[in-house]
């Protein structure tokens, strides 16, 4: 998993040269094991990414408004590139994929959740 999204983030980096850089939120340990308040990280499989920032700073959205939607839509379509199962994102962030891959799902407006199997 984490390879993978080494490799993502460089390709996205060789692409977008001035894009922020990409900001991990929660993580699955590689063999998975407890992580609080996600049960979903638990699996070693999933990966929360912020949603880079129409003004580049390397912090996490406040808004939707705030969200540099391209940016974020070249992401997911990398994701979804390299094999995601599914990648959940907000429901006012404009991003869009694969059916039943990429989701709108409740509490994801700042950040995408990401599961990858290997």
């Amino acid at each position: 998993l984490i390879r993978m999204v080494v490799n993502i983030s460089k390709a996205h980096r060789v692409a977008y040269p001035k894009a922020p850089p990409l900001l991990i939120g929660d993580l699955s340990a590689t063999e998975g094991g407890p992580l609080d308040h996600h049960h979903s990280h638990q699996n070693g499989l999933d990966i929360d990414v912020y949603y880079p920032r129409k003004d580049g700073k390397p912090t996490e959205p406040t808004s939707p408004s705030q969200i540099d939607v391209a940016l974020t839509q070249d992401l997911v379509d990398r994701f979804v590139k390299a094999g995601a199962q599914f990648v959940f994102v907000g429901y006012q962030t404009g991003v869009s994929g694969p059916g039943g891959i990429v989701q709108p799902y409740p509490n994801h407006e700042n950040h995408m959740h990401v599961r990858i199997y290997p």
